[in-house]
């Protein structure tokens, strides 16, 4: 290549050499190419991608940066173009206009390339090729990983939604969608199943008494003690105000009368430190019930419930199994 030549051409050869997208290839094999290219130098906020009006061609950044930014109905999307890195050349090897915006971010130093030039380009090099496979593969690893964060970030949230603040247990809107499915399950399995109501006694009186805080700080309490004397696979719910249901997967009756008592007891010997220095105890009344054929979630709550009801009504502090037709039995 002469020297006047090689005078036309838009950068030289160190420029050439610094850039990414140019990695180990040779100046040689695309100078020719480059002879019908130009550079420009846009300023901030310049639009050089857009898609409702498409030029197709390759931006590569010499200097300065670029602004990528992309609306839809998910919400907005931006990003970073630094040099030697592009821009548009999705829209060449698809050959459909580009999905965003691309905006000079700083004043900026520009190699513009044609389509049909860099298509060219790429037939000529097999390292500028494998130069562009190594970009996209970069920019699809790091929208994967934006992606994974996103999911995480939505899974905390619905996690979070599903979770009562005060007391750390999951509420009744994880419930509705827990207990249906293990409902479902042990109706499918014919698999043992007990459901559990407790309710603190007198708690009113606690709020009355000592104030809101001290009832925060009672429920909180009673809460810890009721997963305490739980097994991993049981599946304790903060049911409203001062009741709490729990789910015994896996549970005959007779096993559930042990896991009720154990946590009626655990529960009377708490010292409750309330946020006055007071110390005061506590009680619960619990009622139970064992899945029946074709039970749903309100049908064993419900037996559950009347069994807590009969065990207030005759002492409190109690536990109280539903044998069903109406049939208590206190413990």
């Amino acid at each position: 290549m002469s020297k006047e030549e090689l005078e036309t051409l838009p950068i030289t050869r160190s420029e050439f050499s610094t850039l990414e997208i140019f990695k180990n290839v040779s100046f040689e094999s695309l100078a020719g190419y480059l002879l019908g290219c130009k550079t420009i130098l846009a300023q901030p906020g310049d639009l050089l991608i857009d898609p409702e009006h498409p030029i197709r061609r390759l931006i590569v950044v010499l200097d300065g940066m670029l602004e990528v930014k992309l609306t839809s109905q998910g919400g907005n999307f931006s990003d970073t173009i630094s040099p030697g890195h592009c821009a548009g050349e999705m829209s060449i090897f698809d050959n459909i206009k580009p999905s965003a915006c691309v905006y000079a971010k700083e004043p900026s130093h520009l190699l513009i390339i044609d389509a049909t030039t860099a298509l060219a380009m790429i037939h000529a090099s097999h390292d500028l090729c494998l130069n562009f496979l190594h970009i996209l593969s970069q920019r699809i690893r790091n929208n994967n990983k934006v992606v994974c964060e996103e999911e995480y970030h939505i899974r905390c949230i619905e996690e979070s939604s599903k979770v009562d603040a005060l007391t750390g247990l999951h509420n009744r809107r994880w419930l509705e969608e827990m207990y249906a499915r293990e409902m479902s399950r042990s109706n499918a399995g014919n698999f043992r199943l007990s459901a559990f109501m407790l309710d603190i006694d007198h708690f009113k009186h606690v709020n009355d008494t000592y104030g809101h805080l001290a009832g925060d700080q009672v429920l909180m309490s009673v809460a810890q003690s009721i997963v305490k004397s739980l097994r991993p696979s049981d599946m304790p719910v903060r049911y409203g105000g001062e009741e709490f249901t729990v789910f015994l997967p896996g549970t005959s009756t007779d096993n559930a009368k042990v896991i009720a008592e154990r946590m009626r007891k655990n529960v009377e010997r708490m010292q409750i430190v309330l946020p006055s220095g007071e110390t005061i105890q506590v009680t619960v009344s619990i009622g139970f019930t064992e899945r029946v054929d074709n039970d749903s979630v309100r049908s064993i709550i419900e037996r559950a419930d009347q069994a807590l009801y009969h065990a207030k009504e005759n002492g409190r502090n109690r536990v109280c199994m539903n044998l069903g037709q109406d049939d208590m039995f206190l413990f």
